[in-house]
């Protein structure tokens, strides 16, 4: 029972009540980036965030430290949030699993916060959890969308829905849409393909509503609404970095003006529309993550080239925020000893569907934390 006195001063934001509610014990913060608004996890407070199987490389971001210390056994589960991929980066590039809840199902609230987020912000930006292996992401959800009033886009749905018709269609394409797609990206994911067959799926090569032009028309709106509402703090309080970095983002991604956003958000009512009736037809879809491997921890901090390495190449996932779509995080390979993670795109109130997917993958592939583990114990042992 909540009282009215907690909901007009609530100590806990939805996400940490249900969990605590369900019996979860919270141990501790970790970090995230300045803003919460870069792939890689770095700031002047706490520092760097390290990826656990090779030091130059990123941990992801911006729930960076959540993915290190799910991989590193800090814990079961680690909560995140996702706007443009920050579920999904640390889960890519650590090793870890994950699911990026839909718009609507996740209750969101920050008790702390000054002003109400932009309206981009609210209908793309989600919570979720990020885990070693399947099961722990499977059991955190159900807690994780119990329903919260302060949160006035919660749709109330159960996690399990109904079941699917046999055999469940996937769409799978490993289109690198002219940006250049790693040969191993694309063997993990036709090795996705081929896992999921044998697990009884019906896998065609098809080719959905267009990532580029709907990863283009995000990046223009965010970055637009950005710039309206965010840029003079991140002047005021932001580190010469990241500054750099938003001016980079501008630069390659472009932002909508005050006149041209309403149109934008306009303009997404179409896309949804267009990937629901394609989602009619093919219930899941696999792809890439990430078209390259696993980048350098300062990679977006290089200039511009920087910047469209790691965002650009990242169009399948960030173009599922604007869809308010779930998509989960499977791992399947090694690429120069560091995590491939394929994405497994779904229907709306259907993460279980998604993680079904990424179950059949994992019960084959293995559970990429335990090959860490492996590793570092040889490396230990050989000193």
């Amino acid at each position: 029972v909540v009282s009215f006195k907690e909901l007009i001063a609530p100590a806990d934001s939805p996400v940490v009540r249900n969990l605590k509610n369900a019996g979860a014990i919270v141990v501790g913060r970790t970090n995230t980036p300045e803003f919460s608004f870069r792939a890689t996890t770095d700031n002047e407070l706490y520092g760097r965030t390290f990826n656990p199987w090779n030091d130059w490389a990123s941990a992801g971001g911006s729930s960076g430290g959540a993915g290190a210390a799910a991989m590193m056994g800090y814990g079961p589960i680690h909560h995140g949030n996702d706007i443009g991929g920050s579920l999904r980066f640390p889960a890519a590039c650590t090793g870890a699993v994950t699911v990026k809840p839909g718009f609507g199902r996740v209750p969101a609230y920050n008790p702390s916060a000054p002003a109400e987020r932009g309206m981009l912000a609210q209908i793309m930006s989600v919570q979720g959890v990020i885990a070693r292996e399947i099961r722990d992401v499977r059991l955190a959800m159900p807690a994780l969308i119990n329903y919260d009033p302060r949160d006035p886009w919660m749709v109330e749905a159960p996690f399990e829905g109904a079941p699917a018709e046999d055999p469940l269609k996937i769409a799978w394409t490993t289109n690198d849409y002219g940006m250049g797609i790693d040969s191993k990206v694309v063997a993990a994911v036709e090795t996705a393909r081929d896992i999921l067959e044998a697990a009884g799926y019906q896998l065609d090569e098809v080719k959905p509503p267009p990532f580029d032009e709907i990863g283009a028309a995000f990046c223009r709106a965010l970055f637009g609404e950005a710039k309206m509402l965010m840029d003079a703090d991140v002047r005021k309080y932001g580190s010469t970095t990241i500054q750099r970095i938003f001016d980079d983002y501008y630069e390659v991604f472009g932002t909508d003006s005050p006149e041209e956003y309403p149109h934008s958000l306009a303009q997404r009512n179409d896309y949804v529309r267009r990937w629901t009736l394609f989602l009619a037809e093919y219930p899941l879809v696999l792809t890439p993550f990430l078209m390259g491997k696993t980048y350098a921890w300062h990679r977006d901090a290089q200039g511009p080239e920087g910047v469209r390495e790691v965002m650009g190449k990242s169009i399948y996932g960030y173009s599922m925020n604007y869809m308010g779509l779930p998509a989960a995080i499977a791992q399947v390979d090694l690429n120069d000893g560091l995590p491939i993670g394929v994405q497994i795109i779904g229907r709306r109130f259907r993460e279980d569907q998604c993680l079904d997917a990424a179950e059949a993958i994992e019960k084959v592939v293995g559970i990429m934390a335990e090959e860490l583990w492996r590793r570092q114990l040889e490396q230990e042992a050989s000193v």
